[in-house]
């Protein structure tokens, strides 16, 4: 199997399934920050692009400045991920806050992530400090606004 979702590949699939658990795990399972589907969608993207939440973005290959014009949210793939990550009972959603939380079967999922060799974790964990630091406390407008900034910055390289 290629493709989960059209145009989007198994793998890419999984690697944002990853990414989500990871950001859920570190705000441990009763966190207080707004982890709605829109602020997730948001927060994913500086996981997927890690060199974007320093200032000083240095751009050293074609591929991943091409990759940037091209962003927007597929929604078909964050609604497929977050279902499957509730069907495993690796997250939960709670419905009267529109909270994602992390589930103990999940914290022992990102712990088998964690246990793989050849992953730059410290970007990761740089990332989602920053996403719990600057990201998750704003506003959806304001996080897609600081999206926009970025990719505004990198257009003018």
């Amino acid at each position: 199997m290629s493709e989960i979702i059209e145009n989007i590949s198994f793998q890419e699939y999984c690697l944002t399934r990853n990414r989500v658990a990871i950001l859920l795990n570190i705000l441990g399972k009763e966190h207080k920050k707004d982890t709605t589907q829109e602020k997730l969608i948001i927060s994913d993207f500086f996981l997927k692009f890690p060199e974007l939440i320093s200032d000083e973005i240095e751009l050293g290959r074609f591929d991943i400045k091409y990759s940037y014009f091209h962003w927007k949210p597929n929604y078909k793939l964050y609604n497929a991920v977050l279902a499957d990550l509730l069907a495993r009972n690796i997250i939960t959603f709670n419905s009267l806050n529109n909270r994602y939380f992390i589930t103990d079967k999940g914290e022992k999922f990102v712990i088998e992530l964690f246990s793989e060799e050849g992953i730059d974790w410290s970007k990761i964990l740089q990332s989602c400090d920053f996403i719990v630091s600057k990201v998750l406390n704003k506003t959806v407008s304001a996080g897609q606004t600081m999206i926009q900034s970025k990719l505004d910055c990198i257009r003018g390289n």
